[in-house]
């Protein structure tokens, strides 16, 4: 190989390790702050299990804003579903039902047979007044897998509701 071709081949290289560089560096920025993100909402519950509502609030803020920045690194990174379910439970837990419900369809898009989300994306509906929606992400989750105990009242109430409107 003569002498420009060394060159030109040690420059390919080079561009292809800062093409790589750039893409891993960029999906540890991501990884780390949904690392931080399911670290603050684990503060959180644990927060509420000691009853200190304030404290819970603020450390579901910090996760949020974590969860924020982590979405501003858009590179390839597989797109897991458990980021979303845990973004969604901290905005609800911020009592903001719209953006909760917004992280639920995000996460569905990646994972649509996420038994957790289908629940969580029905109960928020439900909670926002939606009990249509709300029975179909339900029957759909519990067509996957038993529905959760504490979701069978619910479950039980949507379909009575909606089952003289189907005859």
């Amino acid at each position: 190989m003569t002498r420009k071709g060394w060159l030109l081949a040690a420059g390919l290289f080079f561009l292809v390790f800062l093409a790589v560089a750039w893409f891993g560096w960029h999906s540890l920025a991501r990884s780390l702050a949904m690392t931080r993100l399911k670290a603050d909402f684990a503060a959180a519950e644990q927060a509420l299990g000691s009853r200190q509502p304030r404290l819970a609030a603020r450390a579901c803020a910090a996760g949020i804003m974590a969860y924020q920045r982590g979405l501003e690194h858009r590179v390839y990174y597989p797109e897991i579903s458990s980021e979303y379910l845990t973004a969604g439970n901290c905005y609800r837990q911020l009592n903001q039902p719209r953006a909760a419900l917004q992280c639920y369809e995000e996460g569905l898009r990646y994972d649509p047979w996420s038994i957790s989300l289908l629940t969580s994306l029905g109960s928020c509906r439900f909670a926002l007044g939606e009990p249509r929606q709300a029975l179909a992400a339900l029957e759909k989750s519990q067509a996957i897998y038993p529905v959760k105990k504490e979701l069978q009242p619910l479950l039980r109430r949507l379909r009575a509701a909606f089952q003289g409107e189907t005859r």
